[in-house]
């Protein structure tokens, strides 16, 4: 079993990655083999992540922003089927996915074949970033919202959630809060 992560640019600082192998280690209940971080900038932003897919064909694969709070057990989020989150807290012009946490089995390199087809056409026309490209091109599952994470623009407080999706707003875990007793101190 890989965990993945992504780290590229200048945007998170090694806290950030640091922070996130440790509470897997610490909460997650994950038995892996191998933390895997992809630092490599090939494209714009966000369509980093898409490396993830040509890289690791094999064995069960999870994949983590690093910018989310893991508070409990994430063996829930293992799937043999490429899921990603269900974004139930978007605006309807935007996605329903969110690919915060990210789960498949096996080979998924057609994710980056597609991509890699045309990087610049599809940096440009999906404006609204890589759960975009998903969303129009590829057949995927979403985890239901009860799979036990939240977005922290929707629910701030300390609740039943195991993971919370910080989507873009990063900044706000070094920020003293309930959940600084889950992270790597500062």
């Amino acid at each position: 079993m890989r965990i993945i992560c992504v780290r590229t640019g200048d945007k998170f600082d090694q806290w950030y990655e640091d922070n996130l192998k440790y509470m897997i280690d610490k909460y997650s209940c994950l038995e892996y083999d191998e933390f895997a971080v992809i630092r490599d900038e090939e494209y714009e932003g966000v369509f980093n992540k898409l490396q993830m897919f040509d890289r690791y064909r094999d064995g069960q694969n999870l994949y983590f922003d690093l910018d989310v709070i893991i508070r409990g057990d994430c063996n829930n989020f293992l799937k043999k089927d490429f899921h990603v989150c269900h974004a139930w807290w978007r605006k309807e012009w935007h996605t329903p996915l969110n690919s915060s946490i990210m789960s498949w089995e096996g080979d998924r390199s057609d994710i980056f074949k597609l991509f890699e087809e045309d990087p610049e056409f599809y940096q440009f026309k999906y404006n609204k970033g890589m759960d975009q490209f998903i969303h129009e091109n590829i057949d995927y599952k979403m985890y239901s919202w009860n799979d036990d994470y939240c977005s922290y623009q929707t629910v701030m407080h300390e609740d039943r959630y195991k993971v919370y999706l910080f989507n873009q707003n990063y900044q706000k875990m070094k920020s003293p809060a309930w959940y600084h007793k889950f992270l790597l101190p500062l």
